[in-house]
């Protein structure tokens, strides 16, 4: 009898002694896989709160700025433009385009962003159907309220002579600044070479835009580029196309 229970305790303590470790391996295993849980869940939360920094805020462009002479006339920026506001190339209705001085010189035509706004001052609506956006002094134009083909006194107020009419609709086309990023800039660039550079640029600052800068119009702009054109003739000198024109009415 002894025996027999000295066996029945010897399996008794070895069945307690499989069932601890049973249980101390799956507490382990839980603790293990507990952690690893854990870990993740840090390794997501600091994840979460290191996100990438954000890009800084470009600034909002106010003002449109042409160095004509750099014009080769490629009218990119007319296509841009009318892809922007249209979503076809159309340079009829870019709210920019490029005028051809005598059939010779490419004369960028822009919008000048006045400060004091002739054309808005100059609609007789009321309220105003032409309007200066705060942030990026585009020149917004509401279209209900606008007179068109009847009124453009706008057009007849603007010094740059920029102002001109939608070919559809008779309402007069204005540069909105593309909400501040204007694309004719963005494509002028692209297209521009060195060392001659982009003839059109943008900056959130203006300058002389009341005075002197806006007293030279396209047409004048024109004619000076011409005279500043020159081509040399057989014997090697150079020759101006605006004073030999010149000349030749004098000789007549």
């Amino acid at each position: 009898m002894e025996g027999k229970e000295k066996k029945v305790s010897d399996l008794l303590q070895k069945e307690t002694t499989r069932r601890g470790f049973l249980r101390g391996t799956a507490v382990a295993t839980g603790s293990a896989v507990a952690l690893a849980t854990i870990g993740s869940l840090a390794g997501k939360s600091a994840y979460a709160q290191a996100k990438p920094p954000e890009a800084p805020k470009k600034d909002l462009m106010k003002y449109l700025f042409a160095e004509r002479q750099n014009c080769t006339g490629c009218r990119a920026c007319e296509y841009a433009c009318s892809v922007f506001h249209t979503g076809v190339v159309r340079p009829s209705v870019a709210r920019v385009h490029v005028m051809k001085y005598k059939d010779v010189i490419d004369v960028p035509v822009i919008c000048w962003h006045c400060d004091d706004h002739p054309c808005i001052e100059a609609c007789p609506t009321t309220p105003k159907a032409i309007q200066a956006d705060p942030k990026h002094n585009g020149i917004i134009l509401n279209e209900n309220i606008c007179l068109g083909a009847k009124c453009m006194k706008c057009q007849e107020a603007c010094p740059a002579h920029y102002v001109r009419a939608n070919p559809d609709t008779g309402k007069p086309l204005f540069c909105d600044m593309c909400g501040g990023d204007p694309e004719c800039v963005k494509a002028c660039l692209a297209q521009s070479c060195n060392p001659q550079g982009p003839c059109l640029m943008a900056n959130k600052l203006g300058f002389g835009v009341n005075m002197a800068y806006r007293a030279v119009t396209p047409e004048q702009a024109g004619a000076d580029l011409l005279d500043l054109t020159f081509y040399p003739n057989v014997t090697g000198k150079r020759v101006t196309p605006a004073k030999t024109a010149k000349s030749r009415k004098a000789r007549r």
